[in-house]
């Protein structure tokens, strides 16, 4: 079958990156191309990937997501990204995130039918985009 959503997860806590990755998996029509650990990574990730989104926590070490976010926006705008953070700071940094392009930012521990929502609204909205891209060619 073949994948009308590509994405990457990112977060530096294996637990989160574990059941992030879990969740990806389970949803129909949507591959998991990669995962990181860090924002530097991410975006390494999202230049050999071109994934259509990327699931990214908030805080990391290295680059955090607000930083990688800022360099995924301008270098590869088509990507979509949406944040995950936990609440300490959520307000602010969510804030940030849609200034800089994020679509959404969800809250940590956050709720697996959020996650799996957000994956089918993207896994429509890229049906969508590949109808459309076939109907004017």
């Amino acid at each position: 079958m073949a994948r009308d959503l590509t994405v990457i997860v990112v977060d530096d806590s294996q637990l989160a990156l574990a059941q992030l990755r879990n969740l990806v998996e389970r949803v129909e029509g949507v591959e998991l191309v990669a995962w990181a650990v860090n924002g530097a990574n991410a975006i390494r990730s999202v230049v050999h990937f071109k994934p259509d989104l990327v699931l990214m926590d908030v805080v990391m070490p290295e680059m955090d997501g607000l930083s990688s976010l800022r360099v995924i926006g301008a270098t590869h705008p088509r990507t979509r990204v949406a944040m995950v953070s936990s609440g300490a700071g959520l307000g602010r940094n969510a804030e940030e995130a849609f200034r800089l392009g994020a679509i959404q930012v969800i809250a940590k521990p956050y709720d697996p039918e959020e996650i799996e929502a957000l994956l089918e609204r993207e896994r429509e909205l890229q049906r969508e985009l590949a109808a459309d891209q076939a109907a004017a060619s």
